[in-house]
């Protein structure tokens, strides 16, 4: 394979030469030039039909012409010269066609001229040759043609070829040194061009951050390095009428362009497996993922804590995590590929729930959820359910009756906080548009908590005794309340003035204040009055609130419960401090803003004929003449709705290919 020309400047480089234009009839071959007297070799042609697509890329070196003589003489140059000459005698140019040449108007540059090789001379920059190459496309030559025209095996060219059809910004980025070509390629993979042009904008203005590119690529590409492949493989994926297409850089894994092909015959392939468990007496579940969260019904496998176990308990343990050693070797010498594999795995993850059932008491084993793996191509999560009182042994039955409350044996323990499900309306909702609306709802909570020091107290202690007294999960993100102290933000989304922007001042104020006093932070509080206290206070419990959910599928129900009843207390009203304006309506459809002059009374058939810019402004100006907010930026609306009991399953796995399968008999 030829190699690509490179971008460096060459080690040893020409004098400094002017570009100028000539004229084809001003211009002749310089005798210095070292092949003078060869004549046209058999190539001339195909390199008359380049010129005449593509242009002169590599400008020729000049001399003026001396007495006798025309013009300008060529140094160098002499093929492309003869390839003009060709078309202007085929009649395809003529004398008047302008050439881009380099004056050599001293002796040391005509001699480098003469003499130095091409590289030296004049490197050309990898992007030139691309533009070149689409000019080729453009003028409908093909490939071959291309290739020997230009010296490049074809591979190469169809590589070059793709490159030529991105935006023209990521040439630019290119030729400027501000994108790699490996980037470029990367560019090449994108098929919006608009998006290309925008993001190698940013490579030109200084903060281009590649993993941005790289996630737009490859995220939501299925590729032969998919945990189902393991199991399937390509014969029975193709088989299957599963089409693949390759990397054409031969960068990154093929990829499976008919992703739902896979997964159904992965699901095919672990019909073995779930048959064996569900022999076993386990209702089986298969997902998409692993998931964190028991399904409803059933609970998490318990912390094996060996010294707690009976004697028949430990060597119950033992058997089984042998058994499991034993087929695991077995399955060294299996391909996930072959016939036999589903069923070798199948008799493996049976004694795996051996090992789960074997040191649980009051529990037995429920249900296992099967999900794609990258070591065995498939891999399972066991959950437990209650042992009936009555079918409990004497022994341990009194023992449950003298356990420590505190102390809640094997298996999840009931939660003292209820978490009553959110009635929110997301069909037909983008992500952006509903990450956009808790976002602001969000600063709006902000404003409103931060001017009631009273209502921020009972907040922060509710949250303190949640986590401290009461049975939760204790994540953050169950709670409206981030008391880690994090400040509130959304990337680089800058504050609202009139909202969170306006609490910001106050802590800046603060901030300040601190600076001046040379105190530390607990000395400088102390100073405070109590009401300047309590202020700050609810200046910073208000600027750690977080609700804003990043998708529609995330919908975090137990946080929304908590804002409506803050929202609850202070009697929140966003419009009071705010009105929508262009920057919240711009993530909202024309529907979707109609619907919005609707909700504030808005009569005027002019509104269905404007253009989206136009119905934001006209929508933001009117919300400011009513002083009116969304009723979906009020938090306190959650609190009226309907609740319901949530699907731990559904709201881990977005609610996408979780089957249950009816529960088998017990033996």
């Amino acid at each position: 394979m030829s190699q690509t020309p490179k971008a460096e400047t060459p080690a040893q480089s020409v004098p400094s030469m002017a570009r100028i234009q000539v004229r084809l009839g001003d211009l002749g071959l310089a005798k210095e030039n070292l092949r003078f007297d060869e004549p046209a070799d058999d190539g001339i042609p195909q390199l008359a039909d380049t010129l005449l697509a593509a242009g002169v890329v590599i400008p020729p070196i000049v001399r003026p012409g001396r007495k006798g003589e025309q013009a300008f003489m060529a140094l160098d140059g002499r093929r492309r010269r003869l390839g003009l000459l060709l078309l202007k005698d085929r009649g395809d140019i003529n004398d008047n066609y302008l050439i881009d040449c380099l004056l050599a108007d001293d002796k040391a540059a005509q001699a480098a001229a003469v003499v130095l090789p091409n590289a030296e001379r004049a490197p050309v920059h990898i992007a030139d040759i691309i533009v070149a190459i689409g000019r080729l496309r453009s003028s409908k030559m093909d490939t071959t043609a291309i290739s020997k025209a230009l010296g490049y095996d074809e591979l190469e060219i169809r590589r070059l070829e793709a490159l030529a059809s991105v935006h023209p910004t990521v040439l630019k980025g290119l030729r400027a040194g501000r994108l790699t070509l490996k980037q470029a390629r990367m560019f090449a993979r994108l098929p919006d061009k608009k998006q290309q042009g925008e993001i190698a904008q940013t490579a030109l203005e200084g903060y281009f951050h590649e993993h941005h590119l790289r996630n737009l690529v490859e995220t939501d590409r299925a590729t032969t390095t998919n945990e189902r492949f393991v199991l399937v493989g390509m014969e029975r994926y193709l088989a299957a009428g599963g089409r693949v297409s390759a990397d054409l850089f031969g960068e990154l894994p093929d990829s499976l362009l008919d992703p739902e092909v896979l997964q159904t015959a992965w699901r095919n392939r672990i019909g073995a497996i779930a048959e064996a468990l569900k022999a076993q007496g386990l209702t089986v579940f298969v997902g998409r993922e692993a998931s964190y969260n028991a399904p409803e019904g059933f609970s998490t496998i318990p912390y094996v804590y060996r010294p707690d176990l009976t004697e028949a308990q430990d060597a119950a343990l033992d058997a089984a995590k042998a058994e499991v050693q034993r087929l695991a070797g077995h399955l060294d010498g299996i391909n996930g590929v072959d016939e036999a594999a589903p069923a070798a795995l199948a008799a493996f993850f049976v004694a795996k729930a051996a090992v789960a059932a074997a040191p649980l008491s009051t529990q037995r084993l429920g249900a296992v959820l099967l999900y794609p793996h990258d070591e065995l191509g498939v891999a399972a999560t066991f959950y437990t359910v209650p042992i009936p009182a009555d079918e409990l042994p004497e022994a341990i039955e009194g023992e449950e009756d003298e356990a420590d409350d505190d102390q809640p044996a094997y298996g999840r323990a009931t939660p003292d906080v209820e978490v009553p499900r959110a009635d929110v309306e997301v069909e037909g909702a983008s992500h952006v548009f509903h990450e956009t609306r808790t976002d602001v709802a969000t600063r709006g909570l902000i404003r409103d908590l931060a001017d009631d020091p009273s209502t921020a107290l009972t907040v922060l202690v509710a949250q303190l005794f949640k986590q401290l007294a009461l049975r939760s999960s204790g994540s953050l993100d169950e709670s409206a309340l981030q008391v880690s102290a994090t400040r509130y933000s959304r990337g680089s989304t800058t504050p609202i003035s009139s909202l969170d922007g306006e609490v910001r001042d106050r802590l800046d104020a603060h901030r300040q204040a601190y600076k001046a006093s040379g105190l530390r932070p607990i000395g400088f509080v102390e100073t405070l009055a109590h009401g300047e206290k309590m202020a700050l206070m609810a200046e910073l419990v208000a600027t750690a609130l977080n609700l804003r959910e990043a998708r529609t599928s995330s919908l975090r129900h137990a946080a929304r419960a908590e804002a409506a009843e803050i929202a609850d207390l202070l009697g929140a009203d966003i419009s009071a401090h705010w009105t929508p304006d262009t920057a919240y309506l711009g993530v909202h459809s024309k529907k979707q803003l109609l619907a919005l002059l609707d909700e504030m009374g808005v009569e005027d058939d002019r509104a269905k004929t404007l253009k989206k810019d136009e119905l934001v402004a006209f929508a933001a100006e009117a919300a400011a003449e009513r002083q009116w907010a969304p009723s979906a930026l009020g938090w306190n609306r959650a609190a009226a709705a309907d609740v319901e009991a949530e699907d731990p399953v559904a709201a881990e796995t977005g609610g996408e290919d979780v089957e249950a399968e009816p529960q088998a008999q017990a033996a």
